[in-house]
């Protein structure tokens, strides 16, 4: 019984989410970064058109406008391949708020999705830029790292257990719809700290 009803809260939410409603800026800009098939452009087309989309890996920077509530959000996804990495710092000091999406289902690749998501979260010049983490595939239950396993692997507790943390952790599976929407309305919750 618990199980049905927990299902029929998530369904709610999921399909609820644009209606909630944001307080502060009327318009954000959104970096989405993350390695290479770890699901940005399947998100944006999740955020853009509802659906799923099958595309090709960006290969230059790509600008969506999203409405999620009253706040009009405007995502820049610059691509994942390591050329593309080089640029997210340079795109970063245009964005109010951070979206990292990591494939948890691709065990191999985690030591390096961890390495660049520490050298965001190092970065004393965007320290204060609301974070968050969306750990994608967990459709995939065979290979998927648990939330546990996934805090302790990516080494972000010491940024997720302090009084106001600037990073939330969402596990998620764009393709099934579900998962990101409170993580989004978080991220959009967030205050902005504007440097002088």
């Amino acid at each position: 019984m618990w199980s049905i009803l927990t299902r029929m809260r998530d369904l709610i939410t999921e399909y609820t989410w644009f209606w909630w409603s944001s307080s502060g800026s009327n318009s954000n800009t959104v970096l989405l970064v993350g390695l290479d098939d770890a699901g940005k452009t399947t998100l944006t087309g999740r955020l853009t058109q509802n659906r799923l989309i099958q595309a090709a890996p960006s290969g230059k920077p790509s600008n969506y406008e999203v409405k999620i509530g009253s706040t009009l959000l405007a995502i820049t996804d610059v691509g994942g391949h390591q050329q593309a990495r080089r640029l997210w710092r340079n795109y970063m000091f245009a964005s109010t708020r951070l979206i990292f999406v990591i494939d948890a289902s691709n065990r191999k690749r985690l030591p390096e999705a961890r390495y660049e998501l520490l050298n965001i979260l190092d970065d004393d010049e965007i320290q204060a830029m609301p974070l968050l983490i969306l750990a994608n595939k967990i459709d995939n239950i065979d290979k998927a790292y648990s939330e546990t396993e996934l805090r302790h692997e990516l080494q972000i507790e010491k940024y997720l257990n302090v009084e106001n943390p600037r990073i939330k952790l969402c596990m998620c599976s764009f393709t099934r719809n579900e998962g990101y929407t409170e993580g989004l309305k978080w991220l959009i919750k967030q205050p902005i700290q504007l440097n002088n």
